[in-house]
């Protein structure tokens, strides 16, 4: 699962050229090596670090390499304690297949009025830095870079959401994605080939069959079905809902959560229909969506595997993601109606009082409509993003800031937000969002991060435009 709660796995270079022919610092070794823990130690409250030493030369390069690969890293970390020559720094760096943070920093705030050539070996990674990264950019490698000292708060947290985004590009190369059924017919924005995806994005596709949902369906013991109507009565408005919709929807709502379990699946892109009409279920799988977006795995319906990549992007940022889709527009308020049908986080919800458990309006199965949520997302920033092949196959992050304002939901069975762009019209927002090339889905969270998301997409050698 991509998020928070994940600390990401750091590989931690440090070089310094301490002996050459015509440099005789080796005897400050035991120093220099010592001074390498100083920097693990500023990174262990924010990663998990996997560090080799001092790298001195290639032999010791090649070496830390294996240690990175082996470790399993989701990304590099280099700083130079000293100078190195270049091309000893890239001959490492351009072996390593992870992102790579370029970290200029040094021990001492500043040098002392009295510091001698040992103090200055150990606080002049300034001198060497340069001509690595000139280096690096001449040969094409992207990278980012943090300046500051080790113990500036401030620079420590531009650190960490460096190491995070990272962490996010390296990780969405090991999702394994779920699809139920196809993507919904005629549909251009959902057209998408699978290997281009996982080339570029990352996550694999695992095709489900709809057989398999309805078969887990069929094997959820009645004990676990009268447990789940029993909790959310006690938390939600449910009195709407007749005795036979409300099982049949929870005992979708598990199989779907025990077939994800089973499978290892961290993203699920599924075609609600799929099991309408096949009678161990029946029912639309809204109420079992929205949980399994509440329990952190990103769904989409229509199988947007699209946006369920864009979801795991802005949950790695946010912790918690949505999936909606641009409803209306309120001239007078200069906002947009937000919802997608009958599911979305309930995280994300104003007031968890205020979520009802309704009959959907969408979808009718052979048992009819099944369960689904209606709220008011809460107030605050929000980020929209959309993940889209653009022209030349092409794959674009599109981001879109804005403000989520207060709403009392309508009567239409399915999550809701009021959203306003952040500094353009409404006009000027749609006219740029449909220019940019966005589809008519999108993942949604709290926050805004289009920096970050536009530091993530060079990162993935990724088109970007951000419209606010």
């Amino acid at each position: 699962m991509l998020g928070l709660q994940e600390k990401p796995k750091v590989g931690l270079l440090i070089t310094a050229l301490l002996e050459d022919d015509w440099n005789q610092t080796g005897y400050i070794r035991p120093a220099a090596q010592a001074a390498v823990q100083n920097y693990v130690n500023a990174l262990l409250p924010i990663a998990e670090v996997v560090c080799p030493g001092l790298v001195e030369n290639e032999e010791q390069g090649i070496q830390a390499d294996l240690l990175f690969r082996k470790g399993n890293v989701d990304v590099v970390v280099f700083a130079e304690l000293a100078y190195t020559q270049s091309i000893i720094a890239k001959k490492v760096l351009e072996r390593i297949d992870v992102p790579i943070v370029v970290w200029n920093t040094q021990q001492l705030r500043a040098w002392p009025q009295d510091a001698n050539w040992d103090i200055v070996m150990l606080n002049s990674g300034l001198a060497g830095l340069p001509e690595t990264t000139h280096a690096l950019k001449r040969a094409g490698r992207f990278f980012t870079i943090v300046t500051g000292h080790m113990q500036d708060e401030s620079r420590l947290r531009k650190l960490e959401m460096n190491i995070r985004l990272a962490a996010i590009a390296q990780r969405l190369k090991k999702v394994k994605m779920g699809i139920i059924g196809h993507p919904y017919q005629y549909m251009a924005d959902l057209m998408v080939d699978p290997f281009s995806l996982r080339e570029v994005i990352g996550p694999t596709i695992y095709h489900i069959e709809p057989e398999a949902l309805a078969k887990s369906v069929d094997e959820v013991p009645q004990v676990n079905v009268q447990k789940l109507i029993d909790e959310t009565r006690l938390h939600w408005r449910t009195d709407e809902l007749s005795e036979d919709i409300f099982t049949r929807s929870a005992r979708i709502a598990l199989g779907l959560e025990n077939l994800v379990d089973t499978l290892s699946i961290d993203a699920l892109a599924i075609f609600d229909q799929a099991i309408l009409f096949d009678k161990r279920c029946g029912l639309v799988p809204s109420w079992g969506n929205s949980r399994l977006l509440a329990k952190g795995i990103p769904v989409t319906a229509e199988a947007d595997v699209n946006v369920a990549s864009a979801m795991l992007i802005l949950q790695g940022l946010a912790g918690d993601s949505t999936f909606v889709e641009n409803y209306g527009m309120d001239f007078d308020a200069g906002a947009a109606n937000i919802a997608h049908d009958s599911m979305g986080n309930p995280n994300l919800a104003a007031s968890s009082h205020q979520i009802a458990l309704r009959p959907s309006i969408y979808y009718e199965g052979i048992y009819g409509w099944g369960a689904a949520l209606e709220f008011a997302y809460k107030p605050g920033p929000v980020t929209f993003l959309a993940l889209v092949v653009v022209e030349g196959g092409r794959w674009k992050l599109i981001a879109g800031e804005g403000e989520a304002l207060p709403v009392i939901p309508r009567p239409t069975v399915a999550p809701q937000m009021l959203f306003r762009p952040s500094s353009s019209s409404l006009e000027d927002f749609y006219d740029q969002w449909c220019l940019a090339g966005a589809g008519h889905h999108s993942a949604l969270a709290y926050g805004h991060w289009g920096k970050e998301l536009e530091i993530l997409a060079k990162m993935m050698k990724l088109d970007f435009e951000i419209i606010r």
